[in-house]
């Protein structure tokens, strides 16, 4: 089946503009990665738009949230966006010693210097305190002593985002499970929400709807340059 591409951007767009599409420079949310998963058969089509953040409004571990946007003809919710849409799969590795600490004086939060490493989803990853490492990879420190956690997470990136995106499983209950995955992109031109701009208006989603209503992936051959990375949104946090 050929799926009508119109359909698609239109829906891409009335999320957009309904603040259901990623916002990669949300005021709420310090930007970290992203990931775009395709899912289409003969007769059904999703897209699974996963943002990995950071809440401004955490104090701790459970801040570090995937926003898992999905959109397509067969999402199995009533909405497309609701609860269902967000994941914290990172906890602290010893019960008893919290990951990052809370100044309640300075309101600063920050890695804890006893914390060893955290667990994403059970799986354990040790944590970095060197600072060079965090300079290396062009995140600033707003204290010279402290590593907040969204800079903590930022450092994680790309090595270990595949730890928190979500599985078939996770996401089941907005995207069948059945429904094959048929591609995936890591990084991409994302439409600048803040003023105005829609998917539609963009070379990247234009040809990704193509994709989906040919199933022939030789439409997605972009010249837009990618401006996924968290540097390319700095307005994320803010607020």
């Amino acid at each position: 089946m050929v799926f009508d591409k119109k359909e698609i951007l239109e829906q891409l767009d009335k999320e957009a503009q309904s603040y259901s599409f990623p916002m990669l420079d949300n005021g709420y949310y310090f930007h970290g990665d992203q990931k775009l998963t395709i899912f289409r058969d003969e007769k059904r089509w999703a897209i699974l738009l996963e943002v990995l953040s950071y809440s401004n409004r955490s104090y701790g571990l459970d801040g570090i949230t995937i926003i898992a946007a999905t959109f397509g003809n067969c999402i199995l919710t009533e909405k497309l966006y609701d609860n269902d849409n967000f994941f914290n799969f990172a906890t602290d590795s010893v019960v008893e010693t919290e990951t990052i600490l809370y100044d309640e004086k300075t309101y600063i939060s920050y890695l804890n210097p006893i914390a060893k490493s955290i667990k994403v989803k059970g799986i354990e990853t040790p944590i970095t305190f060197d600072i060079d490492f965090y300079k290396s990879k062009g995140i600033s420190l707003e204290e010279n002593d402290k590593i907040s956690p969204w800079a903590f997470m930022r450092g994680l990136i790309p090595e270990k985002s595949h730890l928190f995106w979500v599985t078939r499983e996770e996401i089941s209950k907005k995207i069948p499970i059945d429904l094959p995955i048929f591609m995936t992109i890591d990084e991409w031109h994302h439409p600048n929400l803040v003023i105005g701009e829609k998917p539609s208006e963009t070379e990247t989603f234009n040809q990704l709807a193509e994709v989906i209503a040919t199933g022939d992936k030789s439409f997605y051959n972009t010249s837009e340059k990618p401006n996924t990375h968290w540097k390319n949104w700095p307005d994320g946090g803010s607020l």
